[in-house]
């Protein structure tokens, strides 16, 4: 990676960023970080020596420290990230090693885009392959050797362990109702028995 190539990607993050509130600042700092590992990870991979695989490793490590502080999240500089990432509300995003992330996608907070420890080590072959303008809502989970197409939408919550099609709308499945009768062992909200006992006025 040239320096002229990470200046590109740094100036749309911030331009798909936008925005002077706390998460757009978060977001920034988070992915201007994330940009300096991919260019240090890039240029120091192709060298076997020692000298080189102490900076990537100084450099995830301190990288590590500072997300967790900023975001709690981990976003490794081993990810492929395409141009233009969103993160409308940074915290809790967790991208390891090798996953892809193509251009324009859009990540809520706590999604989880990783590999399947029980398929054997982590290579790009069996990490998440995430296409173009693709949205992850809160809280979803891709894992393991799938690829989601472009211009897909995952929805909250959805865990996502197959391949999807491009143009495609995966939701998690709709919660069960069930109706009941009042129930009669039920304490007075706020009274003694409530305080000892927090799950009483359920029962």
């Amino acid at each position: 990676m040239k320096i002229r190539e990470l200046l590109s990607l740094i100036g749309w993050d911030m331009r798909v960023n936008q925005g002077f509130h706390w998460d757009a600042i978060r977001a920034k700092m988070l992915l201007i970080e994330v940009r300096l590992e991919q260019f240090i990870y890039k240029n120091t991979r192709r060298h076997s020596n020692p000298l080189a695989q102490a900076i990537w490793l100084l450099c995830r490590g301190l990288g590590s420290v500072f997300q967790w502080w900023l975001c709690n999240a981990l976003i490794a500089g081993s990810v492929e990230l395409g141009r233009g990432l969103r993160l409308p509300h940074p915290q809790n995003i967790v991208i390891v090693q090798y996953a892809t992330i193509g251009e324009f996608c859009l990540i809520y907070q706590n999604v989880t885009i990783a590999w399947n420890g029980f398929h054997g080590l982590p290579t790009r072959e069996l990490s998440p392959r995430v296409g173009d303008c693709v949205l992850v809502a809160t809280g979803a989970t891709i894992i393991g050797n799938v690829t989601i197409g472009a211009r897909t939408r995952i929805g909250a919550g959805s865990v996502v362990t197959m391949s999807i099609p491009e143009n495609s709308v995966v939701r998690s499945p709709q919660p069960t109702v069930l109706r009941v009768d009042t129930l009669p062992n039920a304490v007075i909200p706020g009274s003694e028995q409530h305080v000892r006992d927090l799950y009483s006025i359920w029962k």
